[in-house]
Order: structure tokens, then sequence, then C-alpha cells
């Protein structure tokens, strides 16, 4: 047996030995490669002849096999050195293009592929082997249908050569090349429209990227990462900076992001769909509103595709910028951008968006939400809010920012195209801007198109802050930065606005909010930029020095306040007068939008949201005492007096919220247990939340019960900034639905907040669990569905209540700020909605709407948790900022 082993084993190491050896190994290599080229030679075409077409691949994939194992061995690399020598990739280049064969163009991209991963023999600065491959990837890509796979391995490898001419640029002239540069490597003769220059055979392997960047998946992520690095390289070599101003790239990128976006329907429809409606929208009118049959659902996922393929292509223009270090590749680019698709495309489509054409408006407003929400990048986002806003262009004085004669001639051919031939064909964003837009939108009768006007709105107040002041938002500059406000007048308002929420909807789980809103609104303020600056301490830099003006352009925030007939806010104070009747989704982004509104520091609350000092009246306080020992004591007792003030002088939004109140109360008179429907219907959304909260644990996370000395499920986390989401919101613990939802976000995409709340999808509130345990994980899936079974039929029995579904009626008589409920008890016949009633002489529509009981006690729930987040912000704003004298 012994004498076999050894026998067996001496052989085996023979083979090993022979396989190992140099020589061997390139005799086996030229004679594979032998037999390929005899195979192709002898074969009249290689595209029809099957057996012959199999015999090549089987001999391309050899010798990749043979590269990529001699590359893992010790020198010396006869193989490769080989391949080197005769330059067998030319070969292969040929065969593979003549063969128009799916399969022999992969075995190609293995065998070429195999050469570069060597890093052996230096093909990636041979310009025969650059020539080589680019002409096969070109007639390959252009005669043939390629599978996804394939294309992708493509432009990957394409990508891998990007990268190495990122970190060798001595390499990059065997890629690019141009026979028109002088001596010291200046463009020279070069006639430039505005289009630029096509010269794909200067630089083929930057436009078979560009050709590619539009791509989903594999394809597109490679080609637009190589391409980056192509832009980030154009600072280390002048020639290709001024190949890229001049060339027609700029252009490529600029019409490519407008095809995509052309791709995005015209009309567009927000509302949720029937079969995944969240709890709180269930629990409403909401199924009422109709879609447009003609308008695209924004939750499809053939939209969902174009959408996420839409923001990665300007998610890419944004990285090109921050890269690129060259400022006249920079400047061009974001030219092109302007003029090509802020001027040419998506400006028009805000222009020609209607109302009443079912859904053009809810489109660009989304699609204008999105990407101001994608957009971080500082001279991108000023380019298009000073055109969209029509803000004053502030000229540019850095030196860094001076552009070169061939750039600046670019520029100027590129915004003759721009202009119209007639002035009078000219849409000029001074004649109607996006400000005009959104003020339009928040005054429609179509839900949708407030909703996404308030959700615009959102985005402008928090995230472009600077630029909504003095165009979205009309205010007066203040110049004393001390305040007025006492502790005493916050103590007061407080008291006023915690008794408002709890006369709503009940005491029930308002501790649990209010402590959950102070958390929330302490990150909403420190994560503001006004409350950066604010905040920062003199010597600390608010951002690090880059390449370019951060903030060029952008307005200096200073104090201010409110003034008290801006349209948008009046807008606001309009929709808030018929919360009851909204839709819930309307009311969320309406809370959603004042409270951005009001998370500005430098932003005064007197006037809309407290107290203007001059109206305190303390003539009902404490008589002050004969004597005080200083009169640092005197002043502080004077501060903490608490004034009381005339309903005239009631800050507009607490004015507002009580009528809501006085509606609340007329129903409350009328409909038979109206707080205990409440209450009941708080409980509901806790109790939804409590089982989800459970289910999720005991799904994800099948462990023991965690001590009640950890922090509670739902309990406050740190969330990230809000400029990073489209809605700032932690998780709350209280009971009822706090405003702005995770669920109703309606954006996909994976920056969420650590803690999401859960108001949404598949759950509702962000309320503890009250020490509810995990279900074990061998029963929880049996005990979900029988659970949830019965939660669908509590729900059903809800929703389907004849009482529940009774209908009220509301009427806002024209001209007035009151609403009246109309009951029947003790009101006369309602006016029908669009009759005539005379007031001041002239005939004018009352304003007459209708909601059912269902909807109405959810809108309450929604009410009270806005008014509890308004007295947290109060608060948390006072501490934080120093917003009341103590003295």
């Amino acid at each position: 047996m012994d004498f076999w082993t050894r026998l067996l084993g001496g052989s085996s190491r023979g083979k090993h030995a022979a396989a190992n050896d140099p020589q061997q190994r390139l005799a086996r290599f030229k004679q594979r490669y032998n037999q390929v080229l005899q195979t192709w030679q002898k074969s009249d075409s290689v595209a029809h002849d099957r057996e012959a077409l199999g015999n090549i691949r089987r001999g391309f994939q050899g010798l990749a096999k043979m590269l990529e194992d001699e590359s893992r061995l010790p020198a010396p690399h006869l193989c490769l050195s080989f391949a080197a020598a005769q330059q067998i990739y030319t070969a292969v280049s040929k065969i593979a293009a003549t063969a128009h064969d799916e399969g022999m163009v992969r075995d190609a991209v293995q065998f070429y592929n195999a050469l570069i991963d060597s890093e052996e023999e230096d093909f990636l600065e041979n310009d025969v082997f650059a020539a080589s491959l680019m002409n096969f990837i070109g007639r390959s890509i252009s005669s043939i249908t390629l599978g996804e796979d394939i294309e992708a391995d493509i432009v990957e490898l394409l990508f891998g050569i990007a990268a190495k001419i990122r970190l060798q640029p001595e390499i990059l002239p065997v890629w690019f090349t141009t026979a028109s540069a002088d001596s010291s490597g200046r463009l020279v003769n070069q006639k430039v429209d505005f289009a630029g220059v096509t010269q794909k055979e200067d630089f083929p392997l930057c436009y078979q990227l560009i050709d590619k960047v539009h791509h989903e998946g594999r394809i597109g992520e490679f080609a637009r990462m190589g391409l980056l690095y192509i832009f980030e390289s154009a600072s280390k070599s002048l020639p290709l900076e001024q190949w890229i101003v001049n060339s027609d790239l700029p252009t490529l990128m600029a019409t490519g992001l407008g095809a995509l976006y052309s791709q995005l329907s015209r009309l567009l429809s927000i509302l949720h769909p029937p079969e995944n409606l969240p709890l709180i929208l269930q629990l409403s009118n909401y199924l009422e509103m109709q879609p447009n049959p003609d308008a695209v659902s924004f939750f499809s996922d053939d939209f969902q595709s174009h959408m996420v393929t839409f923001l990665s292509y300007l998610t890419f223009w944004q990285d090109v910028l921050e890269h690129c270090r060259s400022t006249d590749v920079r400047h061009t680019l974001i030219d092109h951008f302007q003029v090509l698709f802020l001027q040419q495309l998506l400006y028009p489509y805000i222009v020609q968006s209607s109302d009443v054409d079912g859904g053009s408006s809810v489109a660009v407003l989304t699609y204008l939400r999105r990407i101001l929400d994608a957009l971080d990048h500082p001279e991108l986002v000023h380019m298009i809010l000073r055109y969209l806003l029509a803000l004053p262009d502030y000229p540019v004085s850095s030196p860094r920012d001076l552009r070169s004669p061939a750039a600046l001639k670019r520029r100027r051919s590129l915004m003759l195209l721009g202009s119209p031939k007639k002035e009078d064909d000219a849409m000029n964003p001074s004649v109607f801007n996006l400000v005009d837009l959104v003020l339009q939108s928040t005054e429609s009768r179509n839900p949708q198109t407030v909703i996404a006007a308030l959700k615009l709105t959102t985005v402008l107040l928090g995230k472009n802050h600077g630029y909504a002041l003095g165009s979205l938002v009309k205010v007066t500059s203040l110049h004393h930065k001390e305040p007025h406000r006492t502790i005493g007048a916050l103590n007061a308002e407080l008291e006023t606005y915690l008794n408002l929420a709890i006369n709503l909807a009940g005491e029930g789980g308002v501790d649990e909010a209010y402590e959950s809103h102070l958390k929330d609104k302490l990150t909403m303020l420190e994560s503001h930029s006004c409350s950066l600056m604010t905040l920062a301490l003199p010597t600390t830099p608010l951002q690090s020095p880059g390449y370019f003006d951060a903030e060029a352009g952008a307005r200096e925030v200073g104090p201010h306040s409110l003034i008290p007939e801006d349209p948008l806010f009046m807008s606001l104070v309009d929709l808030l007068l018929r919360f009851l009747t909204n839709d819930v989704e309307t009311n969320l982004a309406l809370t959603e939008a004042i409270i951005t509104l009001g998370t500005c520091s430098e932003l005064r609350l007197e006037g809309w949201l407290s107290v203007n000092p001059v109206d305190y009246n303390l003539s009902n306080a404490d008589p002050e005492p004969a004597e005080f020992s200083n009169d640092s004591l005197r002043d502080m007792y004077r501060a903490s007096r608490q004034p009381t003030w005339t309903s005239t002088a009631a800050p507009q939004l607490l004015a507002c919220l009580q009528q809501l109140q006085t509606q609340v109360d007329a129903l409350r008179a009328d409909i038979p247990d109206w707080d205990e429907h409440v209450a009941n219907r708080k409980d509901t959304f806790r109790f939804h939340e409590e089982v989800n909260d459970a289910m999720k644990s005991s799904t994800l996370q099948p462990k023991p019960p965690r001590p009640s000395t950890e922090t509670p499920v739902g309990s406050w986390t740190p969330q990230v900034p809000r400029h990073m989401k489209d809605v700032s919101t932690t998780p709350s613990r209280t009971g009822t639905p706090r405003g702005r939802k995770e669920g109703l976000d309606m954006r996909h995409t994976p920056t969420q907040s650590p803690a999401p709340s859960k108001l949404g999808g598949q759950t509702l509130v962000n309320s503890p669990s009250r020490g509810m345990s995990p279900m074990p994980a061998p029963q929880a899936s049996k005990r979900q569905t029988t659970l949830f079974a019965d939660i669908d039929g509590n729900l059903a029995s809800i929703r389907h209540s004849e009482f529940l579904r009774r209908r009220i009626r509301f009427r806002r008589p024209a001209g007035t700020q009151m609403v009246e409920v109309m009951l029947s008890k003790y009101q006369p016949p309602p006016v029908e909605d669009g009759e005539d009633v005379r007031v001041g002489g002239v005939k004018e529509p009352d304003d007459v709407r209708e909601a059912s009981l269902l909807h109405i006690i959810t809108n309450v729930v929604v009410l009270q948790e806005f008014v509890l987040e308004l007295v947290a912000l109060m608060q948390v704003r006072a501490s934080l900022f120093n917003e009341v004298r103590h003295v």
C-alpha cells in the first residue's frame, strides 16, 4: 500500500512541478493561442460557424485562466511577457468584434481583465493596448445587443481604468489624446458652439462612460463613478480641463438629465393606494378622494424606478461638482445645468403647470421638492433658487472664480442659446416664479395640490431658509437683539396653549406626548442652520475652508419678524381654520410647515405665535411688594408676573386655534359621548402602535424581555439633521398621532431617522409598549396573524359605524374668518356649496365643507398633537436661545 501511495504521490508532485514550470507553462500558452488563431483563420465567418465559435471561446477562457493563475505564482511570468510582446490582445479584439456573439464578448472581457489585473507589463501605459481595448468595446456595443450583465462587466472594466487614471495621472495621455494642442499643451483652433465639440476619438473611454451614466443598477453606478474620477483628474491636466470645457461633454450631461426628467409623468397622483393605507388615513374620509385616471401614481413601481434613476443622476451631478477642483469645468457644468435643464425644461414645466388638468401642478411641485431635498452643493442650490425665486444675482468677486477666456466664450455662446429670438417670447421668473406657484397651489381646492405645495414649502423653509426669506416669506429686519418678552408672559402663553390642547382632546397621554415633543423640538432647533450660527462659539469656525464660496450669494439671516400680512402665512392660517374638514394628510403637511417656520432662531415669535410685549396687561397681577433688597430682585419679580391680553391682541395662530376650539365645543355639545369617542380614537392609535412594536420586537429580535430599567420601545433617540430628510420626527411616546410621519412621507429613500416615526405604513404612533414583552418567536407569526385580524375587524366596524359616518357641515361666510358648525339642532339649513350670499353689497359664495364624524375625530386628535408641539417649541426656544427676560 505504501508503494502505491509513494508512486501516486510522486506522480502528483511531478505534475504539479510541471504545471509551475515557467517554460512549460509558456509552451502551453503559445499552443492554446496558436489554436485560436488557426481556428479563426480557417473559418470563413466565425459568426456563422458554431463549431469554430465554440473552440475560440474555449481558447479565450483557457488563455484568461492561464494568465490569472500565473499572476498568483512567483516570477518569472513568461505568459504575460509573451502577451505583451506579441500584442495578442489585438487579435483577441479583432476576433471578438467580428464574431458578433455575446458569449465571445464576455470571454474577451475576461481576457482583458486578466491582463489589467496582473498589474505587470504596463498594459495600461501602452497606447496599442488602449486602442485595441476601446476598439473592441466600441464595436461590440454598437454591433450587437448585449445582456445587462455583460454590459455591466464592460462598464466595470472601464471604471477600473478610470480609477487607475485618477491614481496615476501619468497614464492619462495614453487614453486621452488630442491633435489640436500646441507645444504648451493648450488647445488651439477649436471652433466651439453652444453644444461643444464632439471628438470621441480623443477620449473614447469618457464617451463610453457618459453613454451609461443614466442606467440603473451596476451599469449606472460604475459609469457614474468612473466619469467622476475623470472629472476629478481634470484639475491635474490642463489639456483635459480645456478639452472638457470645449467639448460636448457638459451638453451631454445636461441633456441626459433632462431626458431622465422628461421620463417622469406630467400628471401625478400622490394618493396612497387603498390596499396599503396607513391607519390614520383609514380612520378618515381619505378614500373619498379619487385620483385622476390619467395620472401616474407616485407609489407605483414604474414611477419609483424612474424617480430613483433621475435622482441618482442628479446626485451624480452634485458629486462631480464636489470632487472637481477645476473652476472652469465646474462653472461650465453649472452653466449647462442652468440653461439646458433649468431654463429650457424645468421652468417651462412650472409655467405650464395647472391645477385643473388632473395633476401637472402636483407633479412639478413634487419633483421640485425631491430635487431640492436631494441637493446640498451650495453653488448648484444657489443657482437653482436664485433663478426660480427670481432673486437678484450677486456678482462673484473672489479671484478663485475667475474663468479662462475659453470658459467665458463657452458661457457666452451658451447664454445666447438660452435667449429667446423675440423678447416677448421670454419666460421670465420675475413675471411668474416659484413663489407664485406655491401661493397659488396652497389656495387650491385640490387636496393633492395643497399637500404637494406644503411639502415643498417645508423644504424651502427648513433646508433653504436663507433663500425663502424675503421671497416666499415676507419679513422685516430687526435691529434689537435683546428680548422684550418676559418669563411671566411665556408661562402665561404656555398655560394658555396647554389648556387649549387639553380642552380639544382630553388629558390622556398629554404628559408623555409633551415630554417627547420637547426632545423632538430640541433636536430640530439644534440642527437648524440659523441655530448653528446662534449657538456657535465666537471662535468656532462654522465650516471648513473649501475651494469655492460655500454660501456665495445666499442671504445672511439676521433678526427678523414676520409681516402680519405675509401671503404665505395667511394661506397657512386659512388652511388651519378649515382643519377639521381638511383631509388628514393636508393637516400633517400644514402643521409640518408651521413648525418648520418656527424653528428659525432669528425669527421672532411675537405677533403670530406669542403675544407682543406692548399688549401685556398687568392690571390683574398681584400688587408689587413695597420693599426689595435690591433692584435686581424687583426686576426679577416684575419679569415673572403673568400678564393678560385682550382678544384683539392674541397672536394670529392662537386666535385661529381658539376658533377651532369653539368648533370642537359646538360638536361636544351636540354629539353624545363626544369625549369618549375622542378618547377611544386615541386608544386605538396607541394600541395599534403597541401591538406593532411588540410584533416587531418578536420578529426581529426573538430574545427574552429586557429589564424594565431599559429604554422602552419607542423612546427618543438622536436623529439625523432635518436637511438630510423630508420630514424631521423622532419617536413619540404619546398615544396620539403627531403631525409629520414617515409613513406619509412618500420618499422611498434610504436616508431615514435612526429611530423613525411610525404614523403610517405598518404602525401609527410612537408610544411605549407599557411593559408589553415580546411574544415568543415560535408563536409570534400565528399570534400576529390572529391579532391583526382582530384589529382589522375592529377597524372595519369603526369605519362602517352608522353613527361615525354622520356628516357634519361647516360654513365659512364669505368675507369672514369665522367658521360655523352647521348642527341641525340649532342652526338654520346650510347654504349649499356655491350659492351666493350678499357681503357688503357684493355677491360672494360661502365656503361650505363637510366631513364625517369619523374624519373629524381623527383631525381633533392630530390637532391636539400640533398644539402640544407648539408649546414644546416655545419652551425649548426660550431656554435654548434666551428669548425671554428674567429681569
